[in-house]
């Protein structure tokens, strides 16, 4: 009787278990909200959890297949060529303190990742800033290319 009790004990936990990892996969523990301001600013992306804080590891994977799923999706309805970058975090939201959200950090120093839409990469936003820094820099060198040949 002792093993069969423990046996079914053991089932209903695993059972429980196996439900309680599947409603995260779901995306029942978090959703997005995206906001795209203006078409010359960067979309914001935001990955909520609601339930627990996820590790730094699950919530960067998260937040990583999301700004590809929104790039993605973004490239594909856009039909003009301008590129639409989106800054993408991760928040977790109490339910009773909903007005002050705590952000999640990956790493050390790394608490939000961007999608580059001339690219179709995810890189972090130190990388981002270089990366517009560059942009400038070649806009600068063209623009001064433009103004010689007239």
């Amino acid at each position: 009787m002792k093993k069969y009790f423990s046996t079914a004990a053991f089932t209903l936990i695993f059972a429980a278990n196996v439900f309680c990892f599947g409603d995260f996969v779901e995306k029942t523990d978090y959703f997005v909200e995206f906001q795209e301001k203006s078409p010359k600013m960067a979309a914001v992306l935001h990955v909520n959890f609601t339930r627990d804080i996820p590790e730094p590891k699950e919530a960067e994977e998260i937040v990583k297949q999301q700004l590809k799923a929104y790039g993605n999706t973004i490239a594909a309805n856009k039909k003009s060529t301008k590129y639409k970058n989106i800054i993408g975090s991760a928040w977790y939201v109490n339910k009773t303190y909903s007005a002050n959200p705590v952000k999640i950090k990956f790493q050390k120093d790394i608490g939000t990742y961007v999608w580059l839409g001339k690219t179709k990469r995810i890189v972090t936003f130190p990388d981002y800033m270089s990366f517009l820094k560059r942009e400038r820099n070649n806009k600068k060198i063209k623009d001064k290319a433009t103004k010689k040949q007239l």
